[in-house]
């Protein structure tokens, strides 16, 4: 599932009750590299877009902020829209209407609906894909294993080295092919 995949599922005539928020939901997976956990942590206020960040809880209950794509922000702002017309306290930014109550949106919710999305290109899916996705496309165009390393949170560069090899071996792949 890539940026493009987006633009597929918004033409797709899907459940139109949770279509923005899904479609902001990945949007933010690809645009920023978050992980599950970190995603379904959101509040309201975590997120700027003017500034392009939103404050997120990592693993070890280390607070950090971390910037987004652009590309993303016309989905969280169409969520955004939709939500506001909900009347609810939870301050949660993802959230679903389960049996006619508000709260905030599980993991396991999310790993559903990035499953039931990636059906279409009979592929698996996972939130976790996605932050592979995002991290080799930021390794591809910056070639930094520092700045993929402090976008997704690690602690040392060391995670960051599979990018590393991934682009590699698609190099080598393509000069094969020359």
């Amino acid at each position: 599932m890539s940026m493009k995949s987006l633009s597929v599922i918004e033409r797709k005539q899907v459940s139109k009750k949770n279509k923005k928020r899904d479609l902001a939901i990945l949007s933010l997976f690809l645009s920023s590299g978050l992980r599950c956990a970190e995603l379904v942590g959101i509040n309201l206020n975590d997120l700027n877009l003017e500034t392009g960040k939103v404050r997120v809880m990592r693993k070890e209950a280390k607070k950090d902020v971390v910037p987004i794509a652009h590309f993303s922000h016309k989905y969280i702002t169409n969520y955004f829209e939709a939500r506001s017309s909900l009347n609810t306290d939870v301050e949660a930014l993802f959230i679903t209407d389960y049996n006619q109550t508000i709260r905030k949106i599980s993991n396991a919710s999310i790993n559903k609906m990035v499953a039931k999305y990636s059906e279409a290109y009979k592929v698996r899916v996972t939130p976790h894909t996605l932050r592979h996705t995002f991290a080799t496309r930021l390794y591809n165009v910056s070639h930094s294993q520092v700045l993929v390393s402090n976008q997704l949170g690690h602690s040392s560069t060391k995670p960051t080295e599979l990018y590393t090899h991934i682009v590699s071996a698609e190099a080598k792949d393509a000069l094969k092919k020359l």
